[in-house]
């Protein structure tokens, strides 16, 4: 019987660690590992057997084995765990579990100890750790999806119909993930065992699973388990959750029968008196407390399980039997407890839930009738019911709007406007959003409403569900919903003929958003990104708003209007429209001549930004524009010092109608007006620059933005800004040229446009262009002195794509400066910027390190990765070979709701292929081609084919790799090319000719171009593989003449050939030969790299010539410190090598690898001491510490040989 069960967990594990597996993306094998790795005791196989370290029991890496020689132990074998063991263990069995935002329950924290303390010590430690971890991941989703299903009902009821469909997919997409699922395959799996032991929350959390899954049956298995211990009891939460599980199966009998067996429990005093969020209870101080408090929980539990049930009658009369019970403040185990504030709240949704709004109403209106106020301790004996708190009041507006009970949702409402300052609570966005949306659908269906009625509710909306009160920062357009409702509004108004009220209520709408802001600045209740997105939001409120009203009758809207709105989209830094602006003119052109025009100051100045911002035939419409406001006497000193700015950097100085205006400025226009008139014979034109613009109309701050000329053009703005997104050099630099032309003539893009152009460019490493551009958009910054805002958010959006763009350019001083300078002065660069800087940290000795440091430094400051700054970290850390640093954030993305792509699974497969984790590779690479977004790209087919060609040699698995990338229409690369040619021609057994028709097939391909990696390939595989010199020979002598090589381009051969090449020579000890081909390589203009000379520093050693090495050595040079040896890496893959010429005669920089061959060669002589030299000088050059250790690691080894401990072929990998 004993193997039948041993097979039967055997194959259940392996269902189940697979599962796993696939749902965390993360190896399992440390953890299946990670009770063997802290002392003597063997490894622990999940149930308290073990398996031998020693004969033919499972080593190394991957998951741990049975051997077939192991047996079923109840008992752990080895000797007893000590106390610091038992620590140890915890702390790595909890370390495996992935960053998480839910709170734990009390309890769970309070025997988290002691709980894993026996876990580890009974061998189910690993089991608990992962079940704890996949019932938590299966509630996160729960909660998400929760959230989401929210958002999408008020998006819903607002009509918002933008983004529906991803929030749609997005929930498919977290009720798919079956953690759930491999949890339960877990615990079924300890289950068979009859020792099998878990701690009380692991059950718990389960059984919280089972509830939201509905899964009747999981559960029944789960408590079945934990009524066989006799050693635990369970606590209120294990019975809740039961329940609530039978609830959402509509098994009322079951639920009926838990809520006895508790009673029943708790007379036998075999109930712990705890369940989830009683830590948070203020009352549940002392046992009896807690008693109380967890003795309404599962009785409001039952209430709301006859709720869910269908069955309202039989939970009034458990509410009953509540308000019967006599006891008071102290109940005993076998009491019925007294109703709380949290009862009547699941009598009110419970009767929601049915439909049933209008009892639910009745009981909601008795609530409001007592004096009571509103209690924060749901679980507070209240036998008379106190007045609804603030999510009661959430759950009514919600029924009564679904339902389409609007009047009795306002007269609520307006209740809830005079309750809530009393009650020490607020109103929520969301309640105004669910008024708002409820009363604009009633409008929009009631074709037969009387307007007094209709008017009647528009200002009930108006004046009391729109906020006006400032200090109050809710109700702000970074919510698209509220931005959406407010704009419905106001088209009711316009629609129904009240277009001076629609208009009046927008100014007073974006008015109070603008208040709110600067509020909200002062008070330091928003970061940057939080002021951009609700800046952002209140521009696209008037800008829709503004395209709606032309809709909706685009012909015969007065001019008054149209500037009211134009006027608006100033003040909110909107951008006028095409459509916009010709609806203007043409209106002007209409209506210029009716005696009854009368445009107030505020309307002449929206004229003018209109015809500032139109595409064509600017001048003609401000001479027009001229002649009209001296026509209608139009007092020009009354203008804002904006307005007055543009019209004297707008107007010729030489028009005398235009100086006849602008003479009512005073000097020096007056003088030049009086010049003009008598002058005989008109000057020369001269631009608006020639006088003297008074200060006070430019008068910007000296910090950051000084005081220049300029305009923002809404045509301009689309002509640079065609570049974006994905604009290639040639339209980045039309774009630039664009830019140029238009601040030639003082006409200038929006700043992100601006901040748009400066990035692309510094991608094109123009940095001339970046700081031309720079300089230029202060300008623009100037130009936005009206709205302080906008030019102080334009300016942070500029100094931010400042950093991006002198990043990618390889500026990162400057960089840095422009980063520093948006600190110091509050605000803080962006997730693209950090991004950026991570992605550039480059040629120094520590890379990961410092770009490590700037994402550290990105957290203090609160910045939320983007899938780019995730990119780049990752990569950074793949390239570090920290695989589980890279894993970890990984993890963390999927946490943030941040969709990995294919450039993070890349990077992510490649961290675990340097580290040889093919199992974890494998599980990614199956993972990211199974996501719905995926698109295939060549790195990560490249990169599983590198992990088996070099790492772990496996030609069926390259050419797996190789014919996967053909069947998803992948171009191969260089590099592909080059790993083929390895897998054939290194790999055992070598097979020579597949590796010649490799060969052929890459010199066939038009798209790749043969490099120096692949001769260099070719002449590894028959030199150092098949010790072939004659025939690598050949190929070298071959390259020159080849029909591939270009005789105009760089040398070839090159450094990589000549590397394979001497590596041959010192394979086959030929180190005669050397000299000669050393000249050969110096006259063909070709530069020698520190890696040729690790093989000269080897080679001459181990044939006994040890002077020659020290000579080689001793003639290189060391890099500045802190920065990476130039001039020894070769571009990768498809990179031209054009740009990457090094005269012959460059010096030659050491590499860490040229330290370790040196040491190498002093210890393979047996010179200790010289060793011991070499290594105090490496110190004293500062490399990371890694480095140092590993190459002083050397000293330890009892026989050091100047050959590398690996065979010929893992030569390989350094011509990659």
């Amino acid at each position: 019987m004993l193997p039948k069960v041993a097979n039967h967990l055997i194959h259940h594990t392996s269902r189940a660690v697979i599962a796993v597996q696939n749902q965390t993306g993360h190896t399992l094998r440390n953890v299946l590992q990670l009770q063997s790795s802290t002392g003597p005791s063997t490894a622990v196989t999940g149930w308290g057997s073990s398996v031998s370290s020693s004969g033919n029991a499972h080593s190394g890496p991957g998951p741990s084995k049975f051997h077939t020689s192991s047996r079923l132990h109840t008992t752990p074998t080895g000797p007893p765990l000590s106390a610091s063991q038992v620590r140890e263990r915890v702390e790595k069995l909890c370390a495996f579990r992935a960053p998480s935002a839910q709170p734990r329950s009390q309890n769970a924290i309070a025997d988290a100890s002691s709980d894993a303390s026996l876990l580890v010590r009974s061998g189910f430690g690993t089991y608990a750790t992962l079940i704890n971890t996949l019932t938590d991941r299966d509630y996160e989703n729960y909660e998400a999806v929760r959230r989401a299903e929210a958002r999408l009902r008020r998006r819903r009821r607002a009509a918002v119909d933008e983004n529906v469909e991803d929030e749609e997919k997005r929930i498919a997409s977290l009720r798919g993930d079956s953690h759930f699922a491999s949890a339960f395959a877990l615990f079924q799996t300890a289950a068979v065992n009859p020792h099998s032991k878990f701690p009380l929350h692991i059950y718990n959390k389960l059984l919280r699973s089972c509830a939201i899954h509905s899964n009747a049956d999981a559960a029944r298995a789960v408590y079945a388990h934990l009524e066989k211990r006799s050693d635990i009891n369970p606590d209120v939460q294990t019975f809740i959750s039961l329940i609530a599980t039978y609830a959402s199966s509509k098994d009322v009998q079951s639920a009926e029968n838990t809520f006895q067996q508790f009673k029943d429990a708790s007379r036998l005093e075999r109930v712990q008196w705890s369940f989830d969020g009683i830590g948070n209870i203020a009352s549940a101080q002392t046992l009896q407390h807690r008693q109380r408090a967890a003795q309404m929980a599962i009785w409001n539990e039952m209430l709301a399980a006859y709720f869910r049930c269908g069955q309202p009658s039989d939970a009034l009369g458990l509410i009953e039997q509540m308000m019967d019970s006599t006891g008071g403040d102290m109940i005993g185990a076998t009491d019925v407890p007294p109703p709380s504030a949290a009862t009547f709240t699941r009598a009110i949704s419970g009767f929601c839930q049915l439909g049933d709004v209008p009892t639910a109403l009745t009981w909601f209106e008795r609530m409001l009738l007592q004096q009571e106020s509103m209690t924060t301790d749901p679980y507070e004996p209240t036998p008379v019911p106190r007045r609804p708190d603030q999510s009661t009041w959430t759950t009514m507006f919600d029924a009564l709007a679904d339902d389409g009970m609007v009047a009795e949702l306002n007269r609520l409402f307006m209740r809830w406007l005079d309750f809530a300052p009393k009650d020490g609570s607020s109103v929520l966005s969301d309640h105004r959003d669910t008024v708002l949306a409820a009363n604009l659908r009633f409008l929009d269906t009631r074709a037969d409403l009387q307007e007094a009625k209709a008017l009647e509710l528009l200002e009930f909306l108006s004046d009391h569900v729109l906020p006006w009160t400032v200090d109050s920062i809710h109700f702000t357009f970074h919510r698209e919903t509220s931005r959406v409702l407010s704009g419905r509004l106001v088209m009711q108004y316009w629609n129904r003929g009240y277009a001076d009220r629609a208009l009046d209520l927008a100014e007073r709408i974006a008015s109070r958003q603008l208040q709110v802001l600067q509020y909200g600045d002062s008070q330091e209740a928003f970061n940057s990104s939080r002021t951009q997105s609700r800046i952002e939001g209140t521009r696209r409120f008037v800008a829709d708003l503004a395209t709606n009203i032309l809709s909706s009758k685009a012909a015969g809207i007065p001019l008054a209007h149209l500037l009211s709105l134009s006027g608006l989209l100033a003040d909110v830094g909107g951008l006028h429209s095409v459509a916009f602006t010709d609806a203007c003119l043409n209106a002007y052109a209409l209506q210029r001549n009716n005696p009854a025009l009368s445009l107030s100051t505020r309307q002449w100045e929206a004229l003018l930004d209109v015809i500032l911002s139109a595409d064509a035939d600017a001048a003609a419409s401000l001479n027009t524009l001229v002649d009209d406001l001296l026509q209608h006497a139009v007092d020009i000193t009354r203008f804002s010092e904006h307005a007055k700015g543009q019209l004297v950097r707008s107007l010729s100085s030489s028009d005398v109608n235009s100086v006849r205006l602008l003479a009512q400025l005073g000097e020096p226009f007056a003088s030049r007006y009086a010049e003009l008139q008598r002058a005989e014979h008109p000057p020369s034109i001269a631009s608006a620059q020639s006088f003297d613009t008074p200060a006070s109309w430019d008068d910007t701050p000296a910090t950051p933005i000084t005081p220049v000329s300029g305009r923002i053009d809404n045509a301009h703005s689309h002509l640079v800004g065609e570049f974006f997104p994905g604009g290639n050099k040639a339209a980045v630099l039309t774009a630039y040229q664009h830019f140029k032309d238009g601040a030639d003539k003082g006409v200038y893009p929006r700043p992100i446009v601006v901040a748009r152009l400066i990035s692309a460019l510094g991608r094109l490493g123009e940095t001339d262009k970046i700081r031309d551009i720079y300089h230029a958009a202060q300008d623009v910054l100037a130009s936005l002195e009206k709205s302080k805002q906008w030019q102080t958010s334009g300016w942070f959006l500029i100094e931010d794509h400042m950093v991006i763009g002198l990043a990618h350019a390889g500026d990162f001083e400057a960089a840095h400066v422009h980063k520093q300078r948006i600190l110091q002065h509050g605000g803080v660069p962006s997730a693209d910027a950090y991004g950026a800087l991570i992605l550039n940290v480059k040629d120094t000795t520590d890379d990961t390190s410092n770009a490590m440091a700037l994402y550290q430094e990105s957290q203090r400051f609160g910045v939320v990765p983007n899938i780019f700054m995730y990119n780049t970290v990752i990569s950074k850390l793949a390239k570090a070979r920290k695989a589980d640093y890279a894993l970890q954030l990984f993890q963390q993305m999927k946490v943030r709701n941040v969709q990995p792509t294919s450039v993070t699974y890349g990077a992510v497969i490649a961290a675990c292929c340097r580290v040889g984790d093919a199992t974890s590779a494998e599980l990614l690479f199956q993972e990211m081609t199974t996501e719905p977004t995926f698109k295939p790209r060549v790195p990560p087919y490249n990169t599983m084919m590198q992990l088996y060609t070099h790492t772990k040699p496996d030609r069926d698995r390259v050419l797996y790799y190789y014919n996967a990338l053909r069947e998803a229409n992948v171009q191969p690369t260089a590099h592909t090319y080059k790993l083929l040619i390895d897998a054939y021609g290194c790999i055992e057994p070598v097979e020579l000719r597949a590796m010649q028709k490799v060969f052929e097939d890459l010199v066939a391909d038009r798209n790749v171009s043969v490099q120096g990696t692949h001769w260099a390939a070719l002449i590894n595989a028959w030199g150092c593989v098949q010790k072939d010199l004659d025939q690598a020979l050949k190929i070298f002598d071959s390259i020159a003449t080849h029909p591939t090589t270009n005789p105009h381009g760089p040398p070839m051969p090159d450094a990589v050939v000549y590397e394979a090449l001497i590596n041959t020579l010192v394979t086959v000890r030929r180190m005669d030969l050397v000299p000669g081909f050393l000249d050969r390589m110096r006259s063909s203009g070709v530069h020698m790299t520190a890696y040729i000379a690790n093989l000269l520093i080897k080679g001459y050693a181990s044939v006994g010539e040890i002077e020659r090495s020290r000579e080689i050595f001793e003639s290189l040079q060391d890099p500045q410190e802190g920065v990476a040896a130039l001039h020894n890496h070769t571009p990768h893959q498809n990179k031209s090598q054009a740009t990457m010429l090094v005269p012959a005669d460059a010096p030659v920089y050491r590499e860490p690898s040229t330290w370790e061959a040196m040491v190498r060669a002093e210890l393979g002589i047996g010179e200790r001491d010289r060793a011991v030299v070499l290594l105090q000088r490496l110190q004293a050059r500062m490399f990371p510490p890694a480095v140092y250790q590993r190459i002083s690691g050397i000293m330890l080894d009892e026989f050091v040989s100047p050959w590398a401990a690996t065979d010929a072929s893992s030569a390989a990998p350094s011509f990659s």
